[in-house]
C-alpha cells in the first residue's frame, strides 16, 4: 500500500467519512494532485511514524491549533478525530500534559525558556522521543520555521552552540 493509500485510509478513520471534505476542497478549486500529495506526505508519512499513538497525535493537535486560534474548521476535525481513535481530550495523564505544552509552546513560538523547561521534564522521563515526534508531527500544522525552532531548543550546551 502507498503512502497516499494509507494516507487516504487513516484519513477516513479520522473523519469517520468515505470522502473526506479537504480532498473535497481541493478539486473544487482545481489541485486534485496536491490534495493527493498533501494527504501521502501528511496522513500517508507524518503520521505513520513511530513514536506517538494516533491518539495521541490527536492530542496534541488539538492542543496547537487550540493555540493557533485560527483554524476553527481543522480545529473542529481534529476534536472529533480524538474520539474516532480511541483517544479522550480530557485524558490527564503527566505523559500527556508534558506533549500538550510542548504542542502549545511549539505553536506560539518566541517561548524558548518554557519549552526548554517541559523538553528537560521530558528528557528527565526518558520521554525525549516523544517531545522530538511531536515537534515533527506539528510541523505541518504550525509551519516548518516554528518546527525547526522547537527542535534547536532540544539541543542542549555545546551542542546546541556549534549547530546555531
Amino acid at each position: 500500500m502507498g503512502d497516499y493509500d494509507k494516507g487516504l485510509e487513516l484519513l477516513r478513520l479520522l473523519g469517520g467519512v468515505e470522502n473526506p471534505a479537504v480532498l473535497e476542497l481541493f478539486d473544487a478549486v482545481g489541485a486534485t494532485d496536491y490534495g493527493r500529495e498533501a494527504v501521502a506526505f501528511v496522513y500517508g508519512g507524518v503520521y505513520q511514524r513511530p513514536g506517538l499513538s494516533p491518539a495521541q497525535r490527536q492530542v496534541i493537535t488539538v492542543a496547537a491549533l487550540e493555540t493557533l486560534g485560527y483554524a476553527e474548521a481543522q480545529l473542529r476535525f481534529h476534536r472529533d478525530a480524538v474520539a474516532n481513535v480511541g483517544g479522550d481530550l480530557a485524558q490527564d495523564d503527566e505523559t500527556i500534559r508534558r506533549l500538550k505544552r510542548i504542542a502549545v509552546y511549539t505553536a506560539k513560538g518566541g517561548v524558548a525558556p518554557e519549552l526548554a523547561d517541559v523538553l528537560q521534564e521530558a528528557k528527565d522521563a526518558e520521554e525525549l522521543r516523544e517531545a522530538v515526534e511531536t515537534i515533527l508531527h506539528l510541523a505541518v500544522y504550525v509551519g516548518f520555521p516554528a518546527a525547526l525552532n522547537a527542535l534547536a531548543i532540544t539541543l542542549t550546551g555545546d551542542e546546541h552552540r556549534e549547530r546555531a
